[in-house]
């Protein structure tokens, strides 16, 4: 299945509502979980380790083709390093998630794998549903439209700040064959899913775009576009690490809860927060075109969750692939 983009004048909206013809509403956010002592230093071996959840909320029924595309930054911006982590038990085909059933502890290192979920044909997907529904069709198709390149996840093999393709999620995945997603029911007309877990080794970070679609007459694809998954250190999502970040931290000191200068997200902003942006003061990012300062901004929501504006886009028309 391939979707043609026609964006025309797409607009950036500072909410996180986005309106999409003749259905759903979408609601797209980017939620860091805290990773386990034990676990990021069988990671990182010392170096940072971050887990974001790409999540999303469709009010009127669930998506069964998704699309993201993601590249840490760090090749032109000095200072910057890493890549995706990719778990032992990690699908180098499809980054297929393996953290449904039985599960991981916190401990594993597993339970922080870059990955895939499945469609929300059940929100509650199990192993089963999970190797059944989820089907990688290939690399991304937005923003330019059909693509026939081949899906690029990270590998296990790949898990070195060097390996290019270990910095690069583009991938398009869910029902090839078109099948359409349960219908919603009271209970999760308005539930809030995981599609995608990214795991950051080092100081780097980068720039998420993709929709979610169905395949329902009236389902447009539904674009989220410039999330800002931020580089170490970049308390107030303005792309770089300087002494606002830096005051925001000591401001905050020994304070415990949920905090935006908690940047492990360990329950207390202290010293390991300290180093991290003293480590990557002043190193930067350059953001897409059109993305302002207060886009993927942290704010003290539950379960840290970074607010995202998306982009609401005009005259998107489905097409099957021959």
């Amino acid at each position: 299945m391939r979707w043609v983009h026609a964006l025309g004048s797409a607009a950036l909206s500072a909410s996180l509502l986005v309106a999409s013809t003749a259905q759903a509403t979408l609601t797209a956010s980017l939620v860091q979980v805290p990773v386990n002592a034990t676990a990021a230093n069988t990671i990182g071996g010392g170096a940072p380790v971050r887990t974001f959840q790409l999540k999303v909320n469709q009010n009127a029924e669930k998506f069964n083709v998704a699309n993201v595309q993601f590249t840490l930054g760090g090749a032109a911006n000095s200072g910057l390093s890493g890549f995706l982590y990719a778990s032992p038990n990690h699908n180098n085909s499809t980054a297929a998630s393996t953290n449904f059933t039985p599960g991981y502890a916190a401990t594993d290192p597993n339970a922080y794998d870059t990955s895939l979920s499945t469609p929300a044909f059940d929100l509650n997907p199990t192993a089963g549903t999970q190797s059944t529904n989820l089907n990688v069709v290939g690399a991304a198709d937005y923003p330019v439209g059909p693509a026939a390149a081949s899906a690029v996840v990270p590998t296990t093999a790949g898990n070195t700040t060097g390996a290019a393709a270990s910095k690069v999620l583009n991938v398009v995945w869910g029902d090839q064959s078109g099948n359409q997603a349960a219908t919603a029911t009271a209970g999760d007309a308005a539930s809030t899913y995981t599609i995608a877990t990214i795991t950051v080794v080092g100081n780097s970070g980068g720039f998420i775009q993709g929709y979610l679609g169905g395949t329902s007459a009236s389902n447009t694809p539904q674009i989220f576009s410039k999330i800002y998954v931020p580089i170490l250190g970049d308390i107030n999502g303005d792309f770089v690490v300087n002494q606002l970040d830096l005051n925001t931290v000591n401001q905050n000191f020994l304070n415990t809860g949920n905090q935006v200068a908690d940047l492990n997200k360990d329950g207390v902003v202290n010293q390991l927060d300290l180093n991290f942006v003293n480590q990557s003061f002043l190193n930067t990012i350059t953001p897409p075109a059109g993305t302002g300062p207060a886009l993927g901004s942290l704010v003290p929501e539950p379960a840290s969750m970074l607010t995202l504006g998306l982009v609401a886009a005009a005259g998107l028309v489905r097409r099957r692939r021959a």
